[in-house]
């Protein structure tokens, strides 16, 4: 997509990257997984609206700073195998740093090959479990925001509830399958690209 404006805050306990993403001058943005901290990820937002909070997956560290921008008006996006987690800490693992970390039920329940549309952005949904069973991609043109299903050279883990080494095995080898000129924004570390990624399964 052209004008494309990606702003990228790492943050919170387990250094998660949150993406402000919208197109360059526009007057509204979204949030891809909000769990950097919120004054970090305001400076990013620029006083635009934040019209949507969307997550890869429901595991607290990607959500930890949603609420702010939830009482702000967001619209909440999660996929509907992972909806049960925005509720539960148990399923959310939030008690990996002493919390009981809960979110309201979502605006819109996602599923594979859906559209989000929102701030003039289209973002097609991949539903990518392995991670968790409602792990998803957003991706619009070559540009992948993957969450935890992949990242620079590695994975995401698959011995956390509802994680499945022989899902995460297949969607890694849907996403090898995107054309090689895709960058992939992973929930952890650095951006890669397909290009990249084939070569460390080849």
């Amino acid at each position: 997509m052209e004008n494309l404006d990606i702003r990228t805050v790492t943050g919170g306990p387990l250094e998660v990257n949150t993406y402000v993403v919208g197109h360059g001058g526009a007057g509204a943005c979204v949030l891809i997984d909000p769990g950097a901290e919120f004054a970090s990820v305001e400076g990013a937002v620029c006083g635009r609206e934040v019209a949507a909070v969307l997550l890869t997956h429901a595991h607290f560290d990607h959500m930890l700073y949603a609420k702010p921008w939830l009482e702000r008006g967001a619209k909440l996006y999660v996929h509907e195998l992972d909806a049960p987690a925005l509720s539960d800490p148990e399923l959310n693992v939030s008690g990996v740093i002493g919390a009981r970390l809960t979110l309201p039920e979502a605006d819109v329940l996602l599923r594979e090959g859906d559209t989000v549309r929102e701030a003039g952005l289209e973002l097609s949904v991949l539903h990518t479990p392995g991670h968790t069973k409602g792990s998803v991609c957003f991706r619009t043109g070559d540009t992948l925001f993957a969450g935890d299903t992949m990242f620079y050279g590695s994975y995401g883990r698959v011995d956390l509830p509802g994680g499945s080494n022989m899902q995460m095995a297949m969607s890694l080898k849907r996403l090898l399958g995107l054309p090689e000129q895709t960058i992939v924004y992973p929930g952890h570390g650095m951006k890669t690209k397909i290009a990249w990624e084939r070569r460390q399964y080849a």
